[in-house]
């Protein structure tokens, strides 16, 4: 009998000791493109390289929005390909550090300041909201120039 207390304590023992990790929430921001002579929502085959991100975000996906991670650092850059026409997108960016729970620890908040960004596609950008937080919303727009008549 008192073997099997002991087995029964160090089996509860065990089992109350499991670590519990849960993965911490990501601060994304999400860009909605808009056609910039009619302003409706434009779908892009679209690919996305995060620069220092070591990331392919997206790979020739024809999309209407993307959701892209921010850097830890102040700027964070973008190689975004809109139907095989090149934009980089530069994010400059506050950097908050946020505690969410002993199981997940610590995450990332930002404060989107402005964009720098080429003009190849790319007409203009709106910043929609400049907190970018672990609720995933529209945090800007890209304006992007349709193609022209017969190109693809």
């Amino acid at each position: 009998m008192k073997r099997f207390l002991i087995i029964m304590f160090f089996l509860i023992a065990i089992y109350s000791c499991k670590e519990v990790f849960e993965a911490p929430p990501q601060s994304m921001i999400q860009a909605t493109f808009l056609n910039s002579e009619t302003e409706k929502t434009i779908t892009s085959k679209v690919t996305a390289l995060g620069l220092g991100l070591d990331s392919l975000w997206a790979y020739e996906t024809s999309i209407s929005e993307i959701v892209l991670p921010l850097s830890a650092k102040d700027t964070t850059s973008y190689i975004i390909s809109f139907d095989s026409q090149i934009d980089t997108i530069t994010f400059l960016h506050e950097t908050f550090q946020k505690y969410d729970s002993m199981e997940s620890g610590f995450y990332y908040e930002y404060k989107l300041d402005s964009i720098i960004f080429s003009r190849t596609r790319i007409d203009s950008i709106q910043i929609t909201d400049s907190l970018i937080t672990k609720t995933w919303h529209e945090n800007i727009k890209l304006y992007i120039r349709p193609l022209p008549a017969g190109s693809n």
